[in-house]
């Protein structure tokens, strides 16, 4: 007997579990970068004299600045909407130190956004008028796939792919969009 995946499982349950899978290669990365010896061994005392002084700068960041984890970026673009939510609740949820390695509330909240939004999308295909089903089960594959090579090979490009995805998915529901306001209003024009 051959097992059916229904969407509404399958999409939540896949892109959770890549989710996790990146979040614990984030995590894992700055553990190695972060508690290394040779991390912490560079000479510091220039910047040590710096803030003795008196009239010294202070340095006090207020944004992230320079490129971001691709790891991190990779869960926050691999459902869009969920990381714009998560992400404008807990701006500083990317940045990580050697005591806060990352920020779990941020990702229940992406998680809380997520799961939700990838059922309702399931839902939605499994009733069979979307014709998206193929090209949802595509994504979550690619990302898979993303998500390997972004363990094995760490680049900011993997993320321009799902922004890629995600933009398209909008042209394509904007399309359908006009369509079918375009045939509502021509059937109640000739009726």
């Amino acid at each position: 007997m051959m097992l059916r995946w229904r969407n509404r499982s399958l999409l939540p349950g896949g892109h959770a579990a890549i989710d996790v899978l990146l979040l614990a290669a984030w995590i894992w990365h700055a553990v190695v970068v972060l508690d290394s010896p040779r991390a912490w061994s560079r000479p510091r005392g220039n910047a040590l004299a710096a803030y003795a002084r008196n009239e010294s700068i202070g340095w006090e960041p207020t944004s992230r600045g320079g490129p971001s984890e691709p790891r991190f970026d990779l869960i926050l673009t691999g459902t869009l909407p969920a990381g714009i939510v998560s992400g404008s609740l807990r701006p500083e949820a990317g940045w990580q130190t050697r005591h806060r390695l990352w920020d779990p509330i941020w990702f229940l909240i992406h998680e809380a956004v997520a799961i939700p939004f990838w059922f309702l999308i399931g839902t939605w295909i499994d009733g069979g008028r979307s014709g998206l089903g193929r090209l949802m089960r595509g994504f979550l594959v690619g990302r898979m796939a993303l998500a390997l090579l972004a363990i094995a090979i760490s680049a900011n490009c993997w993320v321009a792919l799902q922004i890629l995805f995600w933009l398209s998915l909008a042209v394509h529901g904007a399309l359908r969009a006009s369509r079918w306001l375009l045939r509502t209003v021509g059937t109640r024009a000739n009726a």
